[in-house]
This record gives structure tokens, sequence and C-alpha cells, in this order.
């Protein structure tokens, strides 16, 4: 693993593979960066070799994160990483202000749900605290994504948000939505604690420079 605050000597992102050329292309038009790694390995050392040590972190749930070994890393000490304190809190309006804060780290890195070929970059969250740091609270952020996650088009990525994404998400939770009982999306009859469909955001461009980076990993990763 590349040691932490390094970053003279961080990795290099590898080059673009010819089929996601033109999404690199999309997402510069856009004002976001992109970063290619073809093994899991090579993106968690490439996002935190950009992350000095120090640096106050948090992060959006994702599966991918998890099987990167990112947030194990983040833990290890070497950053001021906000989630084990959050996490022990008890629900309340503290809990609240809290992860509220959270949202303005200097680094935030998460997941994606869906992003299409022209470069929209589409998130879905419960609560919303981690669409709040990608649209603007957060200082720098590293969205991770397999390849799995690139769709066509708006559309095909809600329905990946509906059909794939949510029901995933509300079965590792423990969760009786009716995406989770029959894996077919009831959007009208979702509602209550247990909905994890709360807000959708689409992010179409970043006015400032260098602020959100996508680093795509050459395989299959998440849901």
């Amino acid at each position: 693993m590349v040691a932490q605050g390094e970053l003279v000597r961080a990795p290099l992102a590898e080059a673009v593979p010819a089929d996601l050329a033109d999404l690199d292309r999309a997402l510069a038009s856009r004002g976001i960066a992109f970063a290619y790694c073809s093994s899991r390995d090579a993106a968690r050392d490439f996002v935190l070799a950009r992350i000095p040590s120090g640096a106050t972190v948090m992060n959006g749930g994702s599966a991918t994160l998890e099987h990167l070994g990112i947030l194990d890393a983040l833990a290890s000490g070497a950053y001021d990483f906000l989630r084990p304190g959050i996490t022990a809190m008890h629900r309340g309006e503290e809990r609240v202000r809290v992860r509220r804060r959270s949202t303005t780290a200097d680094y935030f890195v998460g997941g994606v749900n869906a992003i299409t070929r022209d470069g929209e970059i589409v998130n879905v969250d419960g609560s919303g605290n981690r669409l709040a740091a990608y649209a603007y609270g957060a200082g720098k952020v590293f969205m991770v994504a397999g390849t799995n996650k690139i769709v066509p088009n708006l559309a095909s990525a809600i329905a990946r948000i509906r059909s794939t994404a949510a029901p995933e998400e509300c079965r590792k939770l423990g969760k009786r939505t009716p995406c989770a009982v029959t894996g077919v999306c009831d959007n009208a009859a979702c509602r209550g604690e247990d909905r994890q469909c709360g807000k959708i955001l689409i992010i179409e461009s970043e006015k400032i420079a260098g602020r959100i980076t996508l680093v795509m990993i050459g395989e299959a990763l998440g849901y």
C-alpha cells in the first residue's frame, strides 16, 4: 500500500481504455476529472495517496468502498476519519448535527449508483447526507465505481437505481420495502422509515476545478 501523505509520489492513473475514452471526454467537458485503475488495489492506492495524512475525511455508504478496503485504511489512524465517531453515537439531535457537519469534510469518498455514457453521475440516498457532500459541501470528492455502473442514459440510470441498487441495499439493511421483498420497485407504495430512495442527485457538471474525481475500476463492483 502506498505511504500516506506522499503526494509527490502518488501513483498515476492508468491509460484510459478505448471503450471508456468517450466517457473520459464527456466528464472532462463537465468539469469532472476521470481516472482509470484496472484493479481494486490500484484504485485504493490511487485515492489514498491523494488524501494528506491528518486530513478530515468522511465517507458515504458504499459496497464498492468496502470491496476496495479504503474504509479500513481511513480508520488506520493516519486521518481524521469522522465515520467511527458518528457510528458510535446514539440516534438523536446531536448525531444529526454531527452528520450534517461531516458533509463539509475536507475530503469525501463514496460510490456511484449509475453513470451515463454522456457523463451524468446519478446517486440515490435515504437521508441525503452523501448527496449534500457530493453536490457542494465537501472540499474534494473521490467517487469510485466499477464498470457495471455505466448505463446508456438517464432513463436507464433511474431504472438501475430502482431495479438493482435499491433492492440490494434494502436487503443488506434488512428493510421490508416492496423492492426488497419482490425485487420489483413499487414507488407509489414505498413509504416510511424503510425507504432508501429518499433523494436522487444528478451531477451534470462541477464548477470548481479539481473538486470531483471519478475513479473507474476495470471490474464489476458493488451494486
